[in-house]
Formats: structure tokens, sequence, C-alpha cells
């Protein structure tokens, strides 16, 4: 016995109009659950990262630096980033390697702006002939972009051999030039003294 043409399209409808029904009420249902909307949280962290290696690649898509840290907490409303035990290396083959570590840091000015806090230590490879350097303090800023750092605290810079203590310095990797703002004490050994 053959079917009515109109029983298979009597389905088709029946079925779409299920789908529709089962689509309106799932709708409904988040809409009411509000799981809808997503809602940024407005204080705090929004992303935690651990463990994390960064690296920063110029305009032409070299590496610059690479920061590895324990944790990074990003505050996307104060555009900050708290970061746990950040070493940050140099990686420009230009220049000599600089290692930076600290405790604690917090980025800010879209990471050009870094705040190093507790046992900040800097460290530079020894290049053209030039002695390694190690610049020690409590706490010290970074402008990544600028290539400067600078501390109030008191430092402990030394240079080879060399050794120089000051409260408060101004560096610029660019020029190469470095002051201490006050409070200067230098040691140089004697040639032939290591």
């Amino acid at each position: 016995m053959r079917q009515p043409e109109w029983l298979g399209s009597a389905i088709s409808v029946g079925l779409f109009a299920l789908l529709a029904a089962a689509s309106w009420g799932l709708n409904e249902f988040l809409r009411r659950s509000q799981l809808e909307s997503v809602v940024v949280n407005k204080e705090g962290p929004n992303t935690i990262i651990e463990n994390p290696r960064v690296t920063r690649s110029d305009a032409q898509g070299h590496a610059q630096y690479r920061l590895d840290a324990k944790r990074i907490l990003f505050e996307e409303q104060a555009d900050r980033s708290l970061v746990e035990q950040p070493v940050m290396v140099s990686l420009a083959p230009d220049r000599p390697k600089t290692v930076m570590q600290a405790e604690r840091a917090i980025t800010t000015r879209q990471q050009n702006q870094i705040d190093l806090e507790g046992n900040v230590r800097i460290e530079r490879s020894a290049f053209d002939g030039q002695p390694a350097a190690r610049v020690s303090t409590s706490k010290a800023t970074v402008l990544i972009r600028e290539e400067r750092a600078m501390t109030d605290a008191p430092v402990i810079i030394e240079r080879g051999a060399s050794t120089l203590q000051g409260n408060g310095m101004r560096l610029d990797q660019k020029t190469r030039q470095l002051e201490i703002t006050s409070d200067s004490r230098m040691v140089v050994p004697k040639k032939g003294q290591p």
C-alpha cells in the first residue's frame, strides 16, 4: 500500500518544529541562568599563567628578550601584570647578554615599564674587551623600549675587579652610560692585583 505524499512532508515539518522548540528552550534556559553573557572580573587578576616563558620580538620579528617566571597575574583593567620570580634575558645578537632577575615585578604601560623589587640583580656578560658587570639593589625600574634602568635605593656595581657603591643609579643601555646619584664610593684594585 502506498503512503500519501503529505506524510513525508508532515514528518519533516514536525522534526523541524521540534528542533526549533528545543533551540528556543535552550536559549531561554541560558538567558535565565545568565550564562549567555561573559562577565569580566573588574577586580583582581583576569588571567593567571603558571611557569610562563614569553619572548618579545622587534618590528622585524627578531627576538629581543625572553621572560621566564614562576607566575604572572594579568590585571586587564589596570593594564598591569604581577610577575613572581622574573628572570629576563636579552637575546639581541648585537648586544652583550644581559640577565635581570628579582623576587617580583610589576609591569605597566603596555609592558614597557617594569618595576623590580626584592634582591634585584642585573648581570651583563663581558663584550668587546669589557669585563662582565653586575648591579645589585633592592628595587629598580626598567624602561624596555628606552633601554634604561634606574633606582633611588642603595646600589652595588661590580665590573671586573672594580666595585662602585652609592645611593641611586641611572643606567642608559643605548649610550652605555652609568650614573650614581649620591654617596658614591669606588674601589679599584692596583695594577697587577686580581
